[in-house]
């Protein structure tokens, strides 16, 4: 009887003291994949007198992302840091010359998270918050579009989304994967926008 008892409990406490309260930050790096926008770029070139053009875009690249949070709970917590976004390239022929151009985002976001342990040890998570974005885009044409050749930069509030896991490797270290969705990042007629899509792994540190 007293087994019986003593199981349920010890198990209640190994899942309180693996997702205790507290104050936590998180070191990660990242991997986005960025879509861009062509049509702030296109419009450019062709309001400059590119005629016949033909455009490109991608974008893919490494970052980093640290954030700082706190745990109210084995279910709730809310966390905020930077991200740095990468950028998107773009690239376009015409008659008589070409162009090359980028857009770059990376700013502050602010975050609640929702958990479910799953064990003592791992537990999954969604999370839903904005980012204060700021947004720079550049662009370089040749030929007879060469007037479009400029830089824009802004600031943006963005709704942000993401799923993620969380495994405890020590009382205090964490191991920690996320996956989130940011669009619309620019504005259209000034700088362009890219919608960001970013795997990130790092460590958490429990204080």
């Amino acid at each position: 009887m007293k087994t019986r008892f003593l199981i349920p409990c010890g198990l209640a406490l190994l899942t309180s003291a693996a997702f205790a309260d507290g104050f936590y930050g998180v070191g990660q790096v990242t991997h986005s994949s960025n879509s861009l926008s062509k049509n702030y770029f296109n419009g450019e070139l062709t309001d400059r007198g590119a005629t016949g053009l033909s455009s490109s875009e991608s974008g893919s690249g490494n970052q980093w992302r640290l954030q700082g949070g706190y745990r109210f709970n084995e279910y709730l917590a809310v966390e905020a840091g930077y991200i740095d976004f990468g950028k998107a390239d773009y690239k376009a022929n015409y008659a008589g010359g070409s162009a090359r151009g980028d857009l770059k985002a990376g700013g502050i976001d602010v975050a609640a998270l929702a958990s479910l342990p799953v064990t003592d040890r791992f537990s999954v998570f969604g999370k839903a918050g904005a980012v204060f974005a700021h947004t720079k885009s550049s662009l370089s044409a040749s030929g007879p579009a060469s007037l479009a050749s400029d830089s824009q930069s802004s600031n943006v509030v963005r709704p942000l989304v993401g799923i993620g896991a969380n495994y405890k490797l020590t009382q205090n270290v964490d191991l920690r994967a996320d996956f989130d969705h940011v669009s619309g990042l620019g504005k259209s007629g000034k700088t362009g926008k890219m919608d960001v899509n970013m795997a990130s792994i790092g460590v958490a540190y429990n204080f």
